[in-house]
């Protein structure tokens, strides 16, 4: 697969207004996806969200932010476990829930992100968020950055860079014809909807005619 959520944009702003000298970290992404799992939920709690299934959410944000901005989101390694992306560090923090849902924020208190990176991690939970752990876990398996990584080593930025942007460009309406991918068209969904309010720029992500 490939994306385009207006490349050249984003990436001005994450040299002037992203991040200054304190960069986030993978606390910081974990608490606002679990803050928007419950926000999205209808009763104010937070959705089932495993410890697996969030691992695999924080590799799609450092995934796609990498191919926007050519740089990571967070400084925190990942690594290619035996079940997909593991961050370690955050792995060793809720460990503790096993395969059970995630029942409060690691620290409700600690969310260093400024907008341009909430919307990013808003966009990949919008898009990934509606499926289960086991979902997920396929979905990495099938993808280069962790097939193509010895076990149990940390996972090439510039592979994650390298892949995400293919699957931004592969993605992108203005490439391709409609899919019978549900996956496929719900990501374009999404990106059409963006760059009509404004948020991103898709152009960044053509392919030539003839390429």
């Amino acid at each position: 697969m490939q994306v385009s959520f207006g490349v050249e944009k984003w990436r001005k702003m994450g040299n002037n207004e992203i991040r200054g000298v304190i960069m986030a970290d993978v606390f910081d992404v974990a608490n606002y996806i679990l803050e928007v799992s419950r926000e999205d939920s209808e009763d104010g709690e937070y959705e089932l969200i495993s410890h697996m299934k969030l691992q695999k959410l924080i590799y799609f944000c450092q995934g796609y932010f990498l191919a926007f901005y050519g740089k990571p989101l967070f400084p925190d390694p990942i690594e290619a476990w035996q079940h997909g992306p593991v961050c370690p560090k955050l792995y060793h923090i809720l460990k503790g829930y096993g395969s059970s849902p995630i029942t409060a924020s690691i620290d409700p208190e600690k969310i260093m992100l400024n907008e341009t990176e909430k919307h990013l991690i808003d966009m990949v939970y919008a898009n990934y968020g509606q499926y289960s752990a086991s979902r997920l876990r396929k979905i990495t398996h099938e993808e280069g950055p962790w097939k193509n990584t010895l076990g149990n080593s940390v996972i090439p930025q510039d592979a994650m860079l390298n892949h995400f942007e293919s699957i931004i460009i592969e993605v992108n309406p203005a490439n391709i014809p409609p899919s019978a991918d549900d996956e496929k068209n719900e990501l374009i969904k999404i990106l059409e909807k963006a760059e009509a309010d404004g948020e991103i720029n898709l152009s960044q992500f053509c392919v030539p005619m003839g390429a």
